[in-house]
């Protein structure tokens, strides 16, 4: 046999064993940590596989950093990691680890956030939910050019908030929860976009908040909202009881209150639509599609007053003038009374 033939052999030879013994080695690595325990682990966004690796060995979820590194790139291919936090089972072996991450979803909390809520009312609820903190959400509220385009020109996203059932992974940064709420609402109103202009979108969102807090039943947010925009029309105040409250809770900061009194409505500000023409000078909720739809397809009607007919129902009679909606004032009264 050539000199050179037996040196290739003793090569490959050489090879194979250390392979082997590799690989050996790598099997008997393959075992769970001792007293390795379930517990949550976060995985920041961007944070590299090797890094990753290295905090599952320290914490104790994983043996061996480098052989996970190798299991996990043996399946997943390209090395890529999920971020988020995780629900880490305890006692896995690497390949059971590197199984788990290949198909592990994050921690999400499940939010459902009804139409009507003011922006203040949302934080406190992601707050409660353990999302984010309520000041923290209310900081991006406040400062709209945060999401850039989603935000610009705004000067808040009251509004825009859009009320629907969400699921945040656990971790979530608060830009990123207001980032989906109002990219949701810029998706479920885009049907209107191009029929309408920016500064006719912006006063028919307000319009929707109005609305949204005026109607309970929803054959009538259409009626309604043909009252506020005839109102408009003619120059004649809304005199919105909905707007009396925002500013009694939110701009003041008392309790919601049993009933509006015409104390009520001589309060000074800009949101008081029985002593100003016109819209308010922003949204008052937080209005779902129902409201949304009415404000942007009012109901083609003669009306300018509706009041309460029916408070278990949330039913109102509508009028076209001032005698028609005394009577129907009175009648409601005379119901009220008589049932007090």
């Amino acid at each position: 046999m050539k000199p050179f033939v037996r040196i290739l052999l003793g090569v490959l030879v050489f090879l194979g064993v250390a392979m082997g013994g590799a690989l050996a080695w790598a099997w008997s690595e393959d075992r769970p940590v001792e007293g390795s325990v379930s517990k949550s682990f976060k995985i920041p966004s961007g944070e590299s596989l090797s890094v990753t690796a290295q905090r599952l060995a320290d914490e104790h979820f994983i043996r061996n950093a480098l052989l996970f590194r190798w299991f996990y790139r043996l399946w997943e291919g390209d090395g890529s990691f999920p971020s988020g936090t995780f629900s880490v089972p305890g006692g896995m072996t690497l390949r059971e680890a590197a199984v788990y991450f290949r198909h592990a979803q994050p921690l999400q909390i499940r939010v459902t956030i009804p139409e009507g809520w003011t922006a203040t009312k949302v934080a406190r609820l992601l707050e409660e939910k353990q999302v984010v903190l309520a000041k923290d959400f209310m900081d991006v509220v406040t400062h709209p050019e945060i999401l850039g385009g989603l935000g610009d020109g705004l000067d808040t996203l009251e509004g825009r908030l859009f009320p629907d059932t969400y699921l945040f992974p656990v971790g979530t940064p608060p830009v990123e929860v207001a980032r989906t709420l109002v990219q949701t609402f810029a998706d479920r109103t885009s049907v209107w976009n191009s029929q309408f202009s920016r500064q006719e979108m912006a006063r028919r969102i307000v319009l929707a908040s109005i609305v949204e807090r005026e109607y309970r039943s929803p054959e009538e947010a259409p009626l309604i909202a043909s009252v506020f925009a005839n109102r408009l029309e003619k120059g004649i105040a809304l005199g919105s009881c909905a707007t009396i409250e925002y500013i009694l809770t939110e701009i003041l900061g008392r309790p919601h209150p049993k009933r509006i009194f015409f104390v009520h409505t001589q309060i000074p500000s800009a949101y008081n639509t029985y002593l100003n023409r016109g819209l308010p000078p922003g949204p008052i909720a937080n209005p779902g599609m129902t409201a949304l739809k009415a404000a942007f397809e009012p109901a083609q009607t003669n009306y300018l007053y509706f009041v309460v007919s029916d408070e278990t129902k949330g039913t109102h009679t509508f009028s076209a003038n001032w005698s028609q909606h005394e009577k129907a004032r009175e009648s409601y009264l005379a119901t009220f009374v008589s049932k007090g």
